[in-house]
């Protein structure tokens, strides 16, 4: 990785965090990690015998325009690592430069990461750039989810002026699986029919090696569930994308989380753990 030049150019605060995980003596251990200013992570947990549980820090607690935060995650052969967030990531009103975060998270071969950071939490007035790529291998396996909230919606305060930039790309092998991305640059993209429909929060939940069973399943859920918010699941090669449109953060979870717990255990053998810090 090379971000040396990206963080000289900024003045905000300058944070790396590349974390790699391996599987040794019968369990998943955090083999290295390296951090670079405000990014931290607690020691592992284990909750689940070989899963190693990982808590994502962010002392300063917020961030700001020209801010720069990269995170790295590799996970190696056989091993199973479950990262989360203790809480939302705050990006607060920029004088100007935007905040950039880029997360890569590589999936190597037979290894499974679970990846469920809080919500990302835009006040008014924020520029935020926000960019993921997830490099899979070819019988790797992912899980996990992404929530945006745009203005404080608990506080009335929309998000009438500022930017989102948002990129996703999923790889396999070095082949694009799914590429896309979300601009938010004008009031009118907040309420349009092709954008947010008047909604502050949006959410996407990733499931690989899925199939049409394990659709019909997630499809199931939400039905039982029937959240009054639009949603949408579909299947694309073999990964399930489930998306959402709401106005709370805990709501978007209560239909993700019943999704996950009913798909981990057929595709790694394994009852759903929710992380000790969720609730907290």
């Amino acid at each position: 990785m090379n971000t040396a030049a990206a963080i000289e150019n900024t003045a905000g605060w300058r944070a790396e965090l590349d974390l790699s995980f391996a599987y040794k003596a019968s369990k998943t251990v955090l083999a290295s990690s390296r951090h670079l200013g405000p990014l931290r992570v607690q020691r592992p947990f284990y909750p689940e015998d070989e899963v190693c549980h990982v808590y994502l820090l962010h002392p300063p607690g917020g961030v700001v325009g020209s801010d720069f935060l990269n995170i790295d995650i590799d996970t190696r052969e056989h091993s199973h690592a479950l990262i989360t967030t203790p809480g939302a990531t705050k990006f607060y009103r920029s004088a100007g430069e935007f905040a950039k975060v880029t997360q890569t998270l590589n999936i190597g071969n037979n290894s499974t990461l679970e990846w469920f950071p809080q919500e990302n939490i835009l006040f008014p007035g924020a520029k935020v750039k926000l960019q993921t790529q997830i490099n899979l291998e070819q019988d790797s396996c992912f899980m996990g989810w992404d929530i945006n909230c745009l203005g404080r919606p608990a506080n009335q305060e929309l998000f009438e002026f500022g930017k989102l930039d948002a990129s996703l790309r999923i790889m396999r092998d070095g082949k694009p699986l799914l590429i896309e991305r979300q601009r938010v640059f004008e009031q009118r993209q907040l309420y349009a029919a092709a954008g947010l429909r008047g909604f502050p929060m949006n959410a996407i939940f990733l499931c690989t090696r899925c199939n049409e069973q394990h659709l019909e399943l997630a499809r199931t859920i939400v039905e039982n569930i029937a959240p009054n918010f639009p949603v949408g699941i579909t299947l694309l090669d073999d990964i399930l994308i489930f998306r959402a449109l709401g106005n709370s953060s805990e709501k978007l979870q209560a239909v993700m989380i019943p999704i996950w717990q009913a798909l981990r255990p057929l595709l790694c053998k394994k009852e759903p753990i929710l992380p000790r810090i969720w609730f907290t």
